[in-house]
């Protein structure tokens, strides 16, 4: 480790507080302004194309470690949504997930076509997050490297992301871009998917300052969600589903694009937190290590 890593990893775990406005930077918010006047365009969408991953982390903030019979998403089903979603914005940031993106190479590469073609021009930036343990293979190298909007981005749990060398070498090799996360860094802990007996100011800022509802809206088996714990959540009856408080794409109430629109948009403006915010605690600034492996498939009982 470098003595600027060092250093960085020092202030960290020093002060939750001051790292989180130092590197997590929750109280700057540079896009607040074009969050909010925005008609036409989100800035970020996270797209859910499978619930396998590879790995299963102690503290995963979106739940994935929950998953006791994971599916994958379709291709019909990812690109209907997502088409449903273009028809009314266009994307800054399209962030392609799971679970782990590569297990469901088939559905990712099908939506990378789509993107290419009959969406081209609406999504600006396609993020696809790995966590560096699945080695794509030819057709799907080949459909990364047909889109120059594609970067490949490397969670990095150290050993955990046990393939992300190799991963790398091939992103080298073939022209796509890549970025890899310093493992250096802890995570923030959201907590167990239990309801906190937290006050309503606390409720209030956590959900302000809040990066994964602000860089994290979530589609998801044909819903808009604020966040992934939220989307995750409610799908795994793990949290209460507010249905007043996201978007199903298909309810016969929104007759025209113009309905769908302003209903979307009252989730990414929502200025009062939901109640998915009483059962996470990361506005508690408590870090945790990252990829952290649960024993037996267990969850956190803690």
């Amino acid at each position: 480790m470098g003595i600027k890593q060092f250093g960085k990893k020092v202030i960290f775990n020093m002060s939750a507080g001051l790292s989180d406005i130092l590197y997590r930077r929750p109280y700057f918010d540079p896009e607040s302004k074009s969050r909010v006047r925005s008609e036409d365009k989100l800035l970020h969408l996270d797209l859910v194309i499978t619930e396998y991953c590879t790995r299963k982390c102690r503290d995963c903030s979106n739940l994935m470690q929950y998953y006791e019979c994971p599916k994958h998403l379709t291709s019909e089903d990812v690109i209907r949504d997502l088409g449903r979603l273009l028809e009314c914005f266009s994307i800054g940031e399209l962030k392609i997930l799971g679970g782990e993106p590569f297990v469901n190479q088939s559905v990712l590469i099908d939506v990378l076509h789509y993107l290419s073609g009959e969406a081209g021009g609406r999504v600006d930036r396609i993020n696809i997050i790995t966590n560096g343990t699945v080695i794509p293979d030819n057709d799907c190298i080949d459909a990364m490297k047909a889109e120059p909007k594609v970067e490949v981005s490397f969670s990095n749990y150290g050993k955990v992301s046990s393939r992300q060398d190799e991963c790398v070498e091939l992103c080298k090799d073939n022209g796509i871009r890549y970025a890899v996360i310093d493992a250096s860094y802890d995570w923030h802990d959201f907590g167990r998917p239990v309801k906190y007996l937290e006050s309503w100011d606390f409720l209030e800022r956590q959900y302000k300052h809040c990066y994964n509802r602000k860089s994290c809206n979530t589609l998801y088996r044909g819903g808009f969600y604020a966040c992934p714990r939220q989307a995750h959540g409610i799908h795994l009856g793990l949290l209460p589903d507010a249905k007043n408080e996201y978007v199903d794409l298909y309810d016969p109430a929104y007759t025209d694009k113009e309905g769908l629109r302003r209903a979307v948009l009252g989730v990414v403006r929502r200025k009062e937190h939901i109640t998915a915010c009483r059962f996470c605690i990361i506005g508690k600034h408590i870090h945790v290590p990252r990829g952290i492996q649960l024993e037996s498939g267990k969850v956190r009982e803690d």
